[in-house]
């Protein structure tokens, strides 16, 4: 290329890369990306107000977040004086309908606190994370914040994967690639797949899980299931793999690690036996399984989780087995209530004070 084509054209790119560099600035000023990784949705200060028509919660309700992106109180400002908790799972701990004041991780502060004034409880549940999502919020935010303790209610997603029928995703966290290492870094790159999303993909920007009131359906045929049950359950071996992998993370970060098991409202009872036991939010899958086969798929993973924390010596609340089966607690399968988080957050306190977790 001729000297006098050249230098306009390296004119341009540089102009163009400053115009770039200055559009990043102003988008990072105007719209700050989520503070830990943009990947995780934890999105800072949002202010929202719910009109649910759930069973057993308020018909208004609001949602905030702190400068963290979690729900619940500001991080405390003598944050090493102070003992702090991460609160880690899917949708049955982020509690999206339920007001900031009545989610279990909020009652939960509001009871330590009677004994322990400088408790903290963040609210790091986020909708539809597995064990897996689990693992990455370890990674990016546990390991840089460093919390006291984690207290992990897992399981009903990870179970999620094998009712679908579908494959466990690759998770684009564990593995390098260009337009994930951009996305990462640029606040435009976010904005504009954020857009493309709206315009192409007609993705929704303000989120609505759409959950509802659980209403009982008779099976319409009988189930067809294997002799055992945990041939039915792919991503079994992967939860398991995935719980020693938290603990040994916690270890290595020297966080306490409190794990919980997943309550249900379904259980193995005549009362249930012909009752379908799919839930909305799990897509629609080639077979239907009755309430008693999800609750004891779901127990499988519950008492693995169990074992997994009895052999690593790793506190384990066996959550599931103190939650009755009663719609009092849950407004769908999974779902607490506000009597449900109120009794979730008794149940945890009480086991936090006896097995002496707490700091005296």
């Amino acid at each position: 290329m001729r000297k006098e084509t050249l230098f306009p054209v390296l004119m341009v790119a540089a102009t163009l890369a400053a115009c770039l560099l200055i559009l990043e600035a102003g988008l990072r000023i105007a719209s700050p990306p989520p503070p830990f990784d943009p990947r995780l949705p934890l999105h800072p200060l949002v202010k929202r107000e719910l009109h649910p028509v759930l069973r057993g919660v308020s018909p208004v309700s609001r949602f905030t977040t702190n400068k963290w992106g979690m729900r619940g109180d500001s991080p405390p400002k003598n944050w090493n004086e102070s003992f702090t908790i991460v609160a880690v799972g899917g949708s049955t701990t982020e509690c999206f309908y339920l007001d900031d004041s009545k989610t279990w991780p909020a009652q939960l502060q509001q009871r330590l606190r009677a004994r322990h004034p400088d408790s903290w409880v963040g609210n790091g549940g986020l909708d539809g994370h597995s064990t897996r999502g689990h693992i990455v919020l370890m990674d990016k935010v546990v390991r840089k914040i460093k919390p006291d303790m984690v207290i992990m209610l897992a399981g009903i997603n990870d179970l999620g994967y094998s009712l679908e029928n579908r494959d466990i995703p690759l998770n684009h966290f564990e593995r390098f690639h260009l337009k994930y290492w951009l996305f990462g870094r640029s606040r435009l790159v976010q904005l504009l797949h954020l857009w493309k999303q709206v315009l192409f993909n007609r993705v929704t920007v303000i989120k609505n899980t759409a959950h509802g009131t659980f209403e009982p359906r008779p099976m319409q045929k009988p189930e067809s299931l294997p002799a055992r049950l945990e041939e039915a359950l792919p991503s079994f071996p992967a939860y398991r793999e995935n719980l020693k992998i938290i603990i040994a993370m916690a270890r290595q970060m020297n966080v306490r690690l409190l794990f919980m098991t997943q309550p249900l409202l379904f259980d193995d009872t005549p009362a249930w036996r012909n009752i379908e036991g799919g839930m909305y939010w799990i897509k629609e899958s080639d077979s239907k399984v009755s309430a008693p086969t999800v609750w004891k798929m779901l127990d499988i993973f519950n008492r693995e989780m169990v074992s997994v924390c009895a052999g690593e010596n790793v506190p384990c609340l066996d959550l599931a087995s103190r939650i009755p089966h009663d719609e009092r607690y849950f407004y769908d399968a999974a779902h607490f209530t506000e009597a449900g988080a109120a009794l979730v957050a008794d149940t945890v306190a009480q086991y936090l004070e006896e097995n002496r977790l707490m700091p005296y």
